[in-house]
């Protein structure tokens, strides 16, 4: 009898958890499904939004590249941004606790062209070559008289913009008048100031700000074709405004590349002299340089596109712990030298306070510079040898500290 209730009260028992099995929904996997949205302002962004039945039962990861990099699923659209243009397969999977579903479609990728150009990186004025701002304004720069006679062209000698300029007749100088937000000058010490310029044989001079300490420049008529028009001061304010006076004369004419510099010498029109190739890193596609090697520490190196000294690409490096100098390398493509000359090679840098140094290849003749300390400024680090092989690589020895910086414009030039 104790038996048979025992097994009766187990038939109900059972019973019971039965129904209650029979209860839970059990939500089944679909195949994966989703939108895909290209960025209206910049044709390498894309938006990938998961769009499959019952998405949030489920563990979902991207890969945005055949055998990229897994990134989870969001709950609205996911953002990537391509770096190398091409046709580009893109993998949804979702994962059940049973099994496994991928949906894959293919994209072609067209990544915009970065208007880079190169700088002079010794100019103290802020948008010397006229490329930021909107419409006809410039950024950092003032029209005090004249502004409707000022406007943005494509004409420019440097970069994507330059500034047109019509005077309907003739007038004062200060009739316009361009100025410049006011940089850092040490009273008593030489600066030069300079411009290109193209147009009708119009009068153009500077002049500075302060008004009542200005200081005024000769009257320089411009020519047909680009030329460039400079003027040194000895400084008398320790903040300076530089202004283009150019109402003079009726007619037109183009603006472009206007520079300050410490010293008497004005400063040439921006170009990549050195004899190491891409010194200033714009070839090369994604976290690669063209002409220079990743000799050691390569994956510490990648692309920066945002906080660069001039152009559009930079070098940014990330070292986790102190080592080695030699443990993070960048390496030039050699170089012809004259053994017994010497040369002059020079990088900026901005960063950590991290210790970086020059040396040549190869190895068995290897010479070594000196550590500099790297400042939370760009700065210019500059290192001459007296060259020992007819072929000569410059390296970058930065595994010594740990911390992050950021390497551009790297140059190697002979001493005269």
């Amino acid at each position: 009898m104790k038996t048979t209730k025992i097994i009766g009260l187990l038939c109900l028992i059972i019973s019971f958890w039965s129904c209650d099995n029979d209860d839970e929904v059990v939500v089944q996997l679909e195949q994966p499904t989703f939108t895909i949205t290209q960025s209206e302002e910049d044709t390498s962004i894309y938006y990938f939004e998961n769009t499959t039945p019952n998405k949030d039962e489920f563990y979902s990861y991207w890969e945005f590249e055949i055998a990229g990099k897994k990134y989870a699923d969001l709950a609205g659209p996911v953002e990537y941004q391509y770096k190398v243009d091409g046709d580009k397969i893109v993998t949804l999977t979702m994962v059940s606790s049973v099994d496994a579903l991928q949906t894959t479609e293919s994209i072609s990728v067209v990544v915009p062209v970065d208007e880079g150009f190169l700088t002079n990186p010794d100019n103290l004025i802020v948008n010397a070559y006229l490329t930021e701002g909107e419409g006809d304004e410039f950024d950092n720069w003032g029209k005090y008289n004249g502004g409707e006679r000022m406007s943005a062209t494509t004409d420019a000698l440097v970069g994507p913009r330059a500034m047109y300029v019509n005077n309907g007749a003739d007038g004062n100088a200060w009739d316009a008048q361009f100025v410049s937000d006011a940089i850092e000058t040490e009273v008593g010490e030489s600066y030069t100031f300079s411009v290109w310029a193209k147009g009708d044989p119009v009068a153009i001079r500077f002049s500075t700000k302060p008004d009542a300490t200005a200081q005024y420049g000769p009257d320089y008529t411009l020519t047909s074709e680009w030329q460039q028009y400079s003027w040194t001061i000895t400084a008398n304010e320790p903040m300076t405004n530089i202004s283009l006076d150019m109402g003079a004369t009726g007619g037109s004419f183009v603006i472009d590349a206007i520079e300050a510099v410490k010293g008497t010498e004005a400063l040439p029109l921006p170009s990549d002299d050195s004899l190491v190739l891409n010194g200033g890193l714009e070839e090369g596609e994604g976290d690669e340089f063209t002409n220079w090697g990743k000799w050691n520490g390569g994956e510490r190196m990648s692309e920066e596109t945002t906080d660069v000294l001039g152009g559009a690409r930079a070098l940014y490096v990330n070292n986790g712990a102190d080592g080695n100098e030699w443990d993070a390398q960048f390496v030039s493509d050699a170089v012809t030298t004259e053994v017994g000359v010497e040369y002059e090679v020079s990088l900026w840098a901005k960063g950590d306070a991290c210790i970086v140094r020059f040396s040549t290849k190869p190895d068995a003749s290897a010479q070594y510079g000196p550590n500099y300390t790297i400042t939370s400024d760009w700065e210019q680090h500059t290192w001459t040898f007296t060259a020992n092989e007819p072929e000569t690589n410059i390296s970058l020895d930065m595994g010594k500290s740990a911390g992050s910086f950021i390497i551009d414009n790297i140059k190697l030039v002979k001493k005269e």
